[in-house]
């Protein structure tokens, strides 16, 4: 029966950060092609939308997310952006490559991106930006606690 609610928790863990994913990437493309219409580049566009969204998809993952971590706000923000950071630059490049190297467009571009960008800031956030403590690592926190 543990094993099945691990299962549950987990798969109901992935269907959050989906929906958060839904609502970043609602983020993302409103600011991305608002930024476009107003005439700038791809690439601020890019950088400028992937900020907006990145705190929205802070604050998301982790009071709703991976809201049992137990790493302190400073330093799951230190962590998330540092994923958040290299997914950025992940994410620039393959724009760059596929708009200006391959000469898609740049309104199909981000889409294909995100191929790419989506498993890899889950992947990180899960096992290293919002790492939920083992219960052992746990019980011992909680009896120096009870020391002090």
């Amino acid at each position: 029966m543990e094993t099945i609610k691990k299962i549950f928790n987990k798969l109901k863990q992935f269907m959050k950060f989906g929906i958060v994913g839904v609502i970043n990437t609602l983020v993302y493309f409103g600011v991305y092609y608002g930024l476009l219409f107003l005439g700038v580049s791809h690439i601020i566009s890019n950088i400028v939308a992937y900020f907006i969204g990145s705190i929205n998809g802070y604050l998301w993952s982790r009071g709703w997310v991976f809201k049992e971590a137990k790493a302190s706000v400073k330093s799951s923000v230190l962590k998330y952006y540092v994923v958040y950071g290299s997914s950025l630059l992940l994410s620039t490049g393959v724009i760059y490559l596929l708009v200006d190297i391959i000469g898609i467009s740049d309104k199909i571009a981000p889409l294909l991106t995100m191929c790419v960008t989506i498993p890899y800031n889950f992947f990180f956030q899960k096992i290293w930006a919002f790492r939920t403590k083992r219960k052992e690592e746990n019980e011992e926190e909680e009896i120096q606690q009870e020391n002090k």
